[in-house]
């Protein structure tokens, strides 16, 4: 009994210590080890400072094109946040308390008695509103209601109707169909064309780089490297030349270089997806 007795409290320190050290380490943005999971899933903002201006939910590695939307913004604004990984399918119970739906990103903000905002979107204007709120001048949403309006516009065809395109052509199989598809997305890209030679660029709305821009980077950012790679597909200069200079004046943006995947990454994560012929939430109109 004696000896048992010596060790129990040895042996309770040194699970208190691996718990603790775990809860330190998600709090940082890593992943635990599978040894302390808990049931649904650790709360990874456990040991967050609650003086943090603004806590960002991911997915590891910037494989999320959604996600980059945010971190661009976040880093274009210059705005102070911590960033939390959310990992495992499905989501963990505690990340379920903040975004309902278990999608990312999401933003917390604990010094607004932890207000959740979530949809990269509605993050992305919030953001912008929540800058200028703290008298921090700020161009990525202008304040003329025209040029808000011209920008929804533009991010609402990119969410319903370009990024349908793009991965219905990159995901389909039938060489049948590959003209079709290959028509259908440049047609959808057209309106970018459009805008930019209207704007007189180097960006969508003209001078100023803006959320009509970091909205779709993401998207025509992964076109480039997994068209190129399975479909021998790049964006035609004589079609898109204006497009294609655009590509190139967001990649030069420290704010995307940050945020972005390496090709060689882009090519690893895409690859499971056209493997498993995945429907992209619906994106994907082949099936």
């Amino acid at each position: 009994d004696g000896p048992h007795q010596t060790m129990r409290p040895l042996l309770l320190l040194f699970c208190y210590l691996k718990v603790a050290t775990a809860f330190v380490s998600a709090s940082r943005g890593s992943v635990a080890p599978s040894s302390t999971s808990l049931a649904g899933g650790y709360d990874a903002t456990i040991g967050a400072d609650p003086k943090t201006p603004i806590q960002f939910f991911v997915l590891p590695g910037n494989t999320c094109p959604y996600v980059q939307r945010t971190h661009i913004t976040l880093n274009e604004l210059g705005l102070p946040y911590d960033v939390t990984e959310v990992t495992g399918m499905p989501k963990p119970d505690w990340y379920l308390k903040i975004h309902p739906r278990g999608k990312v990103p999401a933003i917390r903000v604990p010094t607004a008695d932890y207000a959740v905002i979530y949809e990269s979107a509605i993050c992305n204007e919030f953001l912008c509103d929540y800058a200028t709120f703290r008298q921090q001048k700020q161009t990525l949403m202008p304040m003329d209601p025209f040029m808000r309006a011209r920008i929804r516009l533009l991010n609402d065809h990119c969410d319903n109707v370009f990024s349908k395109t793009q991965f219905t052509f990159l995901m389909n199989k039938d060489e049948e169909k590959h003209f079709e598809c290959m028509n259908q997305m440049e047609e959808a890209l057209r309106m970018y064309e459009d805008a930019l030679v209207e704007s007189k660029g180097p960006y969508l709305l003209g001078e100023d780089f803006t959320i009509a821009d970091l909205h779709l980077l993401p998207f025509i950012q992964r076109l480039t490297i997994t068209l190129k790679h399975w479909k021998e597909y790049e964006l035609p200069t004589d079609k898109f030349p204006k497009l294609v200079e655009w590509v190139q004046s967001c990649l030069e943006r420290d704010s995307v270089k940050a945020s972005s995947m390496t090709r060689e990454k882009t090519i690893e994560v895409y690859s499971r997806f056209v493997e498993a012929d995945y429907s992209f939430g619906g994106l994907n109109k082949n099936k």
